[in-house]
């Protein structure tokens, strides 16, 4: 009898630990992740901002292949304004990367569609002074 309840308590043990090794030979499913951004504007800069997403920075998404922005107004909270959702092309690995090409090639998009660095500059320095707070979650789905 001992001898069995040894024989059954070792194949448990080699069964569970056996199952840690099974699930990693197995693929991760793909997880999308977002930039979750909440942003409170100045005093009527609403408007000019819109104006910025519609005509500059969505364009740049789409001419670097990227996903536009999702904007998401407010209705009951009077800390933010706006939600802005952007996919992560790379997934959580863009935490890992000194150089994101896909960062890269909105910048490039984006600085063509402006007219160059020194307007790219400039818009940026309007864009700060559209934006009075402004807090940045990150979220992925599960499989």
């Amino acid at each position: 009898m001992i001898k069995t309840v040894t024989t059954l308590a070792a194949s448990a043990v080699l069964a569970f630990s056996a199952i840690p090794a099974m699930a990693q030979q197995e693929p991760e499913e793909p997880r999308t992740t977002y930039a979750v951004n909440m942003i409170k504007f100045a005093d009527g800069a609403d408007d000019r901002w819109t104006e910025i997403m519609e005509d500059y920075v969505n364009p740049a998404n789409v001419a670097a292949g990227q996903s536009p922005d999702v904007v998401h107004w407010i209705m009951a909270n009077p800390a933010y304004d706006v939600i802005v959702i952007s996919e992560m092309e790379a997934g959580m690995a863009s935490f890992d990367a000194h150089y994101n090409p896909h960062r890269a090639a909105f910048i490039a998009a984006m600085t063509e569609i402006v007219g160059g660095a020194a307007a790219m500059e400039a818009l940026g320095e309007e864009v700060d002074g559209l934006v009075e707070s402004q807090v940045t979650y990150f979220t992925h789905t599960h499989p």
